[in-house]
């Protein structure tokens, strides 16, 4: 019994001193989003003498950051329906289908991951401006469902392996066809490792910063980080600006993950030791 409850008393302190070590970051970058510039120069890392809650505001004004959450969402959202509906149709067939062929088109979606997109930024670009999609969130959209299809698919696959080829017989017996069976029956079993593809690439998008800089020049166009980016100069930069707009930046996200916690592990767990 005794050392039972040193056990449980050891792992408390340990959690509870890794807890505050990730909880010093979160409290600088709330201090210093409250602090007014004179703060900021004499105590960087003190507490504020005034509260200028008022930071968030101007922030929100100063860098145009409705237009910019607006932009987020749109390509965030579109992106990752996108990377959802192409990367589990693709997984389907190829977690189902035993031959040679399939092995080396999953192969070929593998090989995706290795590829660092620096390689293609330059190939990309000039299809862009041939298609005329430079400064549209339609090429910015097909590009980051690009890039997230390789680890989407992986991840599909291996989950995909891990449900019984039984219920989709029973369904073909039942009269369903191949679609039918994998929207009714196979994709609603998929959403532990859907909630992991969506949390995982709606990190990757939402704060991606080479890829807007890159496709969407205009002022109109740009994201989250591109907005935050207007706050730096190069001989100064308001970082009580820069930190309020990453807080109210962060918060989708945060809702986000909080809403799919729950399937996040399971999913990520169940896509890559399944099969």
């Amino acid at each position: 019994m005794t050392l039972a409850w040193a056990s449980k008393a050891g792992r408390f302190i340990i959690l509870s001193i890794w807890a505050l070590i990730v909880m010093i970051p979160l409290i600088i970058l709330v201090s210093v989003t409250v602090k007014s510039p004179q703060d900021l120069l004499y105590t960087t890392l003190g507490f504020p003498k005034v509260l200028m809650w008022s930071n968030f505001a101007e922030a929100w004004k100063t860098a145009s950051l409705g237009m910019a959450f607006g932009n987020s969402i749109l390509i965030t959202g579109l992106s990752i329906l996108g990377v959802v509906l192409a990367s589990s149709f693709a997984a389907y067939p190829l977690a189902r289908v035993k031959s040679k062929f399939i092995s080396s088109v999953f192969l070929y979606f593998i090989s995706g991951i290795m590829v660092p997109f620096q390689l293609s930024m330059i190939p990309l670009y000039k299809l862009l401006k041939y298609l005329h999609l430079i400064n549209t969130h339609q090429g910015v959209i097909l590009i980051f469902i690009a890039m997230a299809i390789p680890f989407s698919v992986f991840l599909y696959t291996g989950f995909l392996k891990g449900i019984p080829k039984e219920l989709e017989e029973s369904a073909l017996m039942d009269g369903c066809g191949p679609f039918r069976t994998f929207a009714v029956i196979v994709f609603p079993l998929m959403k532990p490792v859907t909630a992991s593809v969506i949390i995982t690439n709606s990190l990757s998008i939402w704060n991606d910063f080479l890829v807007p800089l890159l496709f969407l020049q205009e002022k109109t166009s740009r994201t989250i980080p591109m907005a935050i980016f207007t706050f730096t100069g190069q001989y100064n930069s308001s970082w009580n600006m820069i930190f309020a707009a990453i807080l109210l930046g962060t918060l989708p996200l945060i809702i986000t993950f909080l809403l799919l916690q729950k399937h996040f592990i399971k999913g990520i767990v169940g896509g890559a030791v399944k099969g």
